[in-house]
């Protein structure tokens, strides 16, 4: 429908604009001009209804229909040229890579300045014009790119959530390896010495064997209990909002309850924005308590779970092989990425930290890191601990294969700098109708560094919308105030520059962070309307300011100011904003899915430990201690109870596995 609709209204447009425009003029079109505007824009819009599967020919067919009309009318005051043409150059944009636009966008300017040359009654003329269409043609080149990059990542995205059930799968069957490794190093080994010991001795008639051996068992029992309490402890521990700053205090909280001595450090905030952040120090050295700590938000989903699960498998390295070592966490937010930090000291008993078994672990660590673009290093320390250091960039990692460098939305924000910055000035001194004709050079020059300086905020219109709005807000504000109020051709040059605040009103309402209402942004943004209307009433040649003048210039500004820019607010709002939040919904739902697959695993092994293996383990324990405790008989009594139940912990500890692996 869309194929047919645009090229249709769009030659309403055209054909309705240029007899608004050239009615009533001194000279009007004749029967043979308005037959080469119809031919040329009824042409150019039908050549659009192909824009999608014949991008580059539709656009060469509009060019020079366009310039061929152009030619026969002879005049610019028009709108045969510059609308068709756009929407072709923007379908080669969207349809077709980065050296077909830019090529589709240098014929199309070359072909409108070659055909605006006859027809420019006057140098000035031909500068405004061109200037104007070397950067309309740029900005729609930018945007029909821009919208082909959205595309793919959309792509890309709808992939992965299709694909959600298989990251799901594949993490579920990460984390039941895991556990099964770390379920036979903890327990496995021990209860089959304890069966194979307590078997031997209970076969001879010992009554010191059968002491030692009771012994030995209620000790292993013990070590067993302590070790599955603290895996059971460290797998319970994730929060259930999701956010790594509230999720770290109660992960190392699940360590000190079973005795590991732990810190946790967190500098800064989570922060979407590239600029220089004023750190906030929060300091839990004994973490009681911690649980209270003020969330923090502003990761990305894939930021946060691979921060979490890095300190987790550090967390969990350290308990296996450096058991009673002092850990610390350290995690520090830095502008573009998160460092974390897990340096355990050497064990105890003295000596180095041992190599981490097969090494899949930090392997593991190390590919989520570099996932995200970013680092891991993991190794001894020179105290001879061990350390483990990452650093995960917070913004998203460009595709492979991505052109690295400025890309389209610098090349937009560029032009849009570039227009706010130069069309004021054209407009107030270029001939033959300038607002301030007259003007001393020196006056001049000081004007129109002033008009440049004031577009420069709206580079950073992405990366911080709301200072861009706020500090154009105040230039205005102020301009009004000075030279508007000395000048009404000022004040009048001041409002040529209005499109500054309406670009910056649509950026608020697109790249705000997530959260932040954007709502107050069009009526922030009315302040230099109101103040402009208010300077115009009360110093205009010929005015009588009266005790209702300032009230209703402020009144009418804020009016007429919000019915400008609250449709550039809902424009931002509906079409750059509720893309960025597809995105990260969909960034959001992959990981939920990943993280309650891994969750699930956990938590389904902590419930059979706690039914099964842990409570055959402490039987053990308990009938250990008291035959110790009994006569000879009592003894050889329980050892062969401690037999029996060390049995049934390695049956249903193998139950387990052999579930786990079944999966």
């Amino acid at each position: 429908m869309a194929d047919f609709a645009v090229p249709g209204a769009l030659a309403c447009a055209q054909l309705f604009g240029t007899w608004l425009l050239t009615t009533g003029v001194d000279r009007p079109l004749g029967h043979g001009q308005w037959t080469a505007v119809a031919v040329s824009v009824i042409g150019s819009c039908l050549a659009l209804i192909w824009r999608r599967v014949a991008p580059v020919p539709v656009l060469a067919a509009a060019v020079l229909l366009n310039g061929a009309g152009l030619l026969a009318v002879q005049s610019t005051e028009t709108l045969v040229a510059g609308l068709s043409d756009g929407v072709a150059l923007y379908s080669v944009a969207v349809q077709r890579g980065r050296r077909v636009a830019m090529a589709g966008c240098l014929a199309t300017f070359t072909v409108a300045f070659a055909v605006a040359l006859p027809v420019e009654q006057t140098a000035s003329d031909l500068a405004l014009n061109e200037a104007l269409n070397v950067l309309y043609y740029i900005v729609v080149t930018a945007l029909g790119q821009l919208r082909r990059e959205h595309r793919e990542r959309r792509d890309r995205l709808a992939e992965r959530l299709a694909g959600a059930d298989r990251e799901r799968s594949a993490a579920a069957g990460s984390e039941r390896e895991r556990l099964a490794r770390d379920l036979h190093d903890v327990a496995g080994h021990h209860l089959s010495a304890v069966v194979v010991h307590s078997g031997a001795v209970a076969r001879r008639s010992d009554p010191e064997l059968t002491a030692a051996a009771l012994s030995a068992a209620a000790e292993t029992g013990r070590d067993v209990l302590k070790a599955l309490s603290r895996l059971v402890d460290v797998m319970g521990t994730e929060s259930e909002d999701g956010e790594l700053d509230a999720m770290l205090p109660a992960l190392c909280q699940g360590l000190i309850r079973v005795g590991v001595p732990v810190s946790l450090v967190v500098e800064g905030a989570p922060s979407a924005s590239r600029g220089p952040l004023l750190a906030t120090l929060r300091r839990a050295r004994a973490l009681r308590g911690a649980a209270e700590e003020p969330r923090a938000s502003g990761l990305r989903p894939e930021v946060g779970t691979a921060a979490y699960r890095i300190v987790q498998e550090s967390l969990t390295n350290a308990l296996r092989y450096a058991p009673g070592a002092s850990v610390a966490v350290e995690v520090r937010h830095l502008p573009d990425a998160v460092e974390v930090a897990v340096v355990n000291e050497a064990p105890s008993e003295g000596g180095s930290v041992p190599a981490l078994g097969t090494g899949r672990g930090i392997a593991g660590m190390r590919g989520r890191a570099k996932a995200l673009g970013g680092t891991l290093a993991a190794g001894p320390d020179e105290s001879g601990g061990w350390s483990v250091r990452a650093v995960l960039p917070t913004s998203p990692a460009a595709p492979a294969g991505t052109r690295r460098g400025p890309g389209w939305p610098e090349v937009l924000d560029a032009a849009v700098v570039v227009f706010c910055a130069i069309l004021p000035p054209l407009l107030a001194f270029l001939p033959p109708d300038p607002a301030l004709g007259g003007w001393s050079a020196d006056g001049s020059v000081l004007v129109v560094i002033a008009l440049v300086a004031r577009a420069v905020p709206l580079w950073w219109r992405r990366r911080a919308p709301y200072l861009t709005l706020g500090a154009l807000i105040l230039i205005d504000v102020g301009w009004a105030l000075t030279a508007g109020a000395r000048s009404v051709g000022l004040l009048g040059v001041l409002v040529l520059g209005c499109t500054a605040e309406m670009i910056a009103v649509y950026s608020v309402a697109g790249h705000a962070r997530p959260g932040r209402p954007t709502w107050p942004a069009p009526f922030a943004a009315t302040l230099p309307w109101a103040v402009a209307w208010t300077v115009l009433l009360v110093t205009a040649p010929d005015a009588r300011p009266g005790p209702w003048t300032i009230p209703f210039g402020l009144a009418g500004g804020v009016l007429f100011g919000a019915l400008v820019l609250l449709p550039f607010w809902a424009w931002g709002r509906t079409v750059t904003g509720r893309g960025q939040r597809w995105e990260t919904t969909a960034r959001e739902t992959v990981a939920t899915r990943t993280g309650e697959a891994v969750q699930a695993e956990r938590h389904r092994v902590a419930l059979g430990l706690s039914g099964t293996v842990l409570e055959h383990t402490a039987r053990l324990v308990r009938i250990a201690e008291a035959g110790a405790a009994g006569t000879p008989q009592d003894a050889r009594e329980a050892l062969d109870g401690v037999v029996e139940q060390a049995r049934a912990a390695l049956i249903d500890m193998r139950a387990l596995l052999d579930a786990l692996d079944e999966e």
